[in-house]
């Protein structure tokens, strides 16, 4: 099989815009691999696995990395589909690591957006060698995909959200700092389809939506056209990522240094390249 090369515009289109679409990146065997890790996690949460928002219009399944799903496919994936060299050739890094994995779920035709954030209010990370490839498992519509406003990996970097108040989808994750509280960009959108740029994509099972972490990014909701969504999300990190502290607490991460603007090393983190 012939490794799979991100063209030249959508590198310029990730540095740019920090989003694209990555048509058939995956195939149907290499989607199958990421399904039955999904399947598996589904069927063997975590500790950290949670219901979103229960009992609200918002409800959704949302698990953590799972060491199991690496040795029981993931692993055998990312190397057949040569994600790594892939990221390498988007980024320009010679190294390229992976730093773990999230699984959504929502079911049942009718469950709102998911709150608008930027990774990076979770994740004590700074850097441009940085991506989630969102991968759905069934056929979205653009009104029903991830929502991405443009550009915005290059922009001001938000608070984070509890993601615990369905009446306040703001509501700070670190009330006491100095960051920004986030823009509800849901309301701007009602008043204003072109308040902010946002970017959704048609998708097809083996499609993957590549974004850069620091983007704000949120919707993703499902109706009676589409009653079923489940996401597999898989993030990587290069070279020119680095410490950068936060204000909540991250020792799950167990890193090698925590002095800001040390190379992002850890343990739990596999060199790919």
């Amino acid at each position: 099989m012939v490794m799979q090369k991100p063209a030249q515009d959508q590198i310029e289109r990730y540095a740019q815009d920090g989003v694209y679409l990555a048509e058939q990146l995956l195939t149907p065997a290499q989607l199958g691999k990421a399904r039955s890790c999904y399947d598996y996690v589904r069927a063997n949460p975590s500790p950290s696995a949670l219901t979103a928002f229960a009992g609200t219009e918002h409800e959704h399944f949302v698990d953590q990395t799972n060491p199991e799903s690496w040795k029981l496919g993931l692993r055998e994936l990312v190397r057949e589909a040569s994600l790594a060299e892939y990221l390498a050739e988007l980024w320009g890094s010679e190294h390229v690591w992976y730093f773990g994995e999230e699984y959504f779920a929502k079911e049942g035709g009718k469950v709102s957006h998911t709150p608008w954030h930027q990774d990076h209010s979770v994740f004590p990370v700074a850097g441009w060698h940085w991506v989630n490839l969102w991968i759905p498992f069934e056929p979205l519509p653009a009104h029903n995909s991830l929502g991405v406003v443009r550009g915005s990996h290059r922009g001001k970097l938000y608070n984070g959200t509890t993601y615990t108040d369905a009446d306040d989808m703001t509501k700070p994750l670190y009330p006491d700092s100095d960051y920004e509280r986030l823009p509800d960009i849901e309301a701007d959108l009602e008043r204003d389809p072109n308040a902010w740029d946002v970017v959704s994509f048609e998708t097809r099972p083996g499609d993957v939506v590549v974004v850069h972490p620091y983007c704000l990014h949120g919707r993703a909701t499902i109706d009676a056209q589409t009653p079923d969504r489940h996401t597999l999300v898989l993030r990587f990190f290069g070279d020119d990522v680095t410490y950068s502290p936060l204000p909540g607490p991250h020792d799950w991460l167990d890193l090698d240094s925590e002095v800001p603007g040390a190379p992002l090393r850890s343990s739990a983190f596999v060199q790919l390249l």
